[in-house]
């Protein structure tokens, strides 16, 4: 290695070495011997001594340090030596020329303890620490011509301590912030310190429970328990982990996952217990609701069993054993298609496909195969099943075995079928002794024609009565039935869905048949460009019906002399039905008939 000062020539193995083989002669100070006394007296301080000790000589602040110090700057040994502090410095000079100025001008010791430094001693950026010492160097009469620095690096303390610092900082933090209870107790189960987060869990303010003893806080029920595991943590320094429920402020209990463990000195003896504590108290109502869950799914009379996205059983309730003749052990992990017969087949995917939309099926009637072979009438309910992110990953399924029901229904339409039959052969019967009777007593054909489309009238009302259990029928389909005679252009009918209770239905029928006959005779039906409006509104909350038949652009319309048969049925009969009222105006534009009726709110 060459020395700047003198190119070509090898450094020796030490400062003092180096000094004396006569490598400075022609250095910026020139010959030793020629150097003031003070200058060589601080020398023979420095150059033995073990102490990190750099001077700064004269205006140009001349460097010169004893072996201890060269470590300390890294690369820039030896160049530094000898030559001006700005060359090798350069990088801190700003922070370094004002504290080594202020001694040369005033003769004032500086010092500081762990005083920072930016420096670049290794080729890369540092930032380092030194306790600092610097007093004047002064000669014979009293002048300073130099600064005497004793340094010692402080850098691996001082990063220590920050990284102590810091480690201290993240563990408060993770104390104070932590979403778990943390706290440690004496042996004796005095609390000592607790987080906010444990207060707040049991509904104390800050250091409240401080003083306080583990079981003063610890459910009756849980104490024995928490006690026995506690003495043995004391006893042998074994941690233990527990589910407890704690003893809030105000009396309410919080149940507790606990983890408690020895907290040991530098010897390895047990001095104090540490714990941590999380509230899964939501989390224990989960459980027990899904206990409950479970017990009603297993105690339930319908069939319930659940299944994943592709299909396979995971769940079977012992109703559905009994419906479906499959064990729990035989039917879980199998696929459900095992249940469905081979022309229902199709229906499994979709209703997946719509499990997995989030839509639920709401009593679905189908077939089921046992496993003895038989089909089994079942109405199915179902829902989606969600993973914790809200993703449908499966579905449950609600089934009633509802075979009675359905052979009741077959039953019931054998028997409203032949009813109906009956109920035609007697009115078949009465039309044919009318038209006899009303012949030989000398009736006109109209006559007999109006009496026999009243009888069908009421014979197509029975049969609208006949297609829904003859309870109810739908007046949308009463007005359609009625006036299918006639040409649908001529009506502008508007009016939702409403059942007619059955004791009314024949009545509606008659009426709504007697107002058409009307028009077509004598109202807006017999004219071409004839039109009847028909409109009806029923209030949900109060079941009020209100319906309206109203002709336009027929014959000019006159006040009958007398009310017939038609008349009287639609203002006596069907009010008195329909428990309402009823009035039928013969405005000479047309004639309007106004029906208001308070249907019963079981329909």
């Amino acid at each position: 290695m060459s020395i700047t000062s003198k190119p070509g020539v090898d450094v020796p193995e030490s400062i003092a070495q180096m000094i004396e083989g006569g490598a400075w002669d022609d250095s910026i100070l020139g010959h030793p011997s020629r150097w003031p006394a003070c200058l060589a007296s601080a020398l023979d301080i420095m150059l033995p001594s073990h102490a990190q000790i750099v001077m700064f000589w004269g205006e140009q602040y001349v460097a010169l340090y004893n072996d201890a110090y060269a470590p300390s700057i890294g690369l820039r040994h030896p160049r530094a030596f000898g030559r001006p502090a700005r060359e090798n410095w350069s990088e801190l000079w700003d922070d370094l020329e004002p504290l080594l100025r202020h001694v040369l001008e005033t003769g004032e010791t500086v010092s500081a303890k762990d005083r920072p430094f930016y420096i670049e001693r290794h080729g890369h950026p540092e930032n380092v620490y030194f306790d600092i010492s610097y007093s004047a160097i002064r000669d014979e009469r009293g002048k300073v011509r130099g600064v005497f620095c004793i340094v010692s690096e402080t850098t691996e303390r001082m990063r220590s301590q920050l990284a102590l610092k810091e480690s201290e900082e993240r563990l408060q933090a993770l104390f104070s912030q932590s979403a778990a209870g943390i706290g440690q107790t004496e042996l004796s189960g005095q609390i000592t310190l607790v987080n906010r987060r444990f207060s707040e869990m049991l509904g104390y303010k800050d250091n409240e429970l401080v003083g306080m003893s583990f079981k003063d806080i610890t459910s009756v029920d849980d104490l024995p328990e928490a006690e026995k595991r506690f003495e043995h943590l004391v006893a042998t320094g074994e941690s233990f982990d527990m589910e407890k429920r704690c003893v809030c402020k105000d009396g309410r209990q919080v149940w507790t996952a606990i983890s408690v463990s020895p907290l040991r000195d530098e010897k390895g003896a047990v001095r104090q217990v540490g714990f941590i504590a999380i509230d899964i108290s939501a989390s224990k109502r989960a459980q027990e609701a899904e206990r409950q869950l479970a017990s009603i799914v297993a105690s339930s009379n319908d069939a319930i069993l659940s299944i994943d996205l592709d299909m396979t059983i995971t769940a079977w309730n012992a109703a559905a054993e009994k419906l479906y003749g499959y064990t729990g052990d035989e039917a879980v992990g199998q696929s459900v298609l095992m249940l469905l017969p081979e022309d229902r087949r199709d229906e499994e995917p979709e209703i997946l496909r719509k499990i997995s939309a989030g839509e639920t099926i709401h009593l679905y009637e189908t077939q089921r195969l046992r496993k003895d072979g038989r089909l089994v009438d079942v109405q199915l309910s179902v829902s989606p099943i969600y993973d914790s992110n809200g993703k449908a990953v499966g579905a449950s399924k609600m089934s009633q075995d509802i075979t009675a029901r359905k052979e009741a229904e077959r039953l019931q339409n054998v028997l409203i079928g032949e009813l109906n039959h009956r109920v035609k052969n007697v009115f078949a019967t009465v039309m044919a002794i009318s038209r006899q009777t009303l012949d030989r007593d000398g009736s006109g054909p109209d006559e007999v024609a109006s009496f026999n489309a009243r009888l069908m009238s009421m014979a197509h009302a029975h049969d609208l009565l006949t297609h829904s259990d003859w309870q109810r029928a739908d007046l949308v389909d009463l007005v359609k039935q009625v006036l299918e005679p006639y040409p649908p252009e001529a009506f502008d009918i508007d009016g939702t869905s409403v059942l007619l209770p059955q004791k009314a239905v024949v009545s509606f029928a008659l009426a709504v048949h007697e107002l058409a006959t009307n028009a077509a005779k004598y109202g807006a039906l017999s004219a071409p460009e004839g039109l009847v409006a028909i409109t009806w509104h029923c209030d949900e909350e109060t079941g009020r019906l209100t319906f309206r038949w109203m002709e336009r652009n027929g014959p000019a319309v006159e006040q009958p002399s007398r009310k017939g048969f038609g008349s009287r049925l639609i203002e006596r009969l069907l009010a008195a039905e329909l428990n309402g009222r009823s009035r039928i105006c013969y405005d000479p534009a047309g004639v309007v008939c106004k029906i208001e009726a308070l249907l019963p709110h079981d329909l």
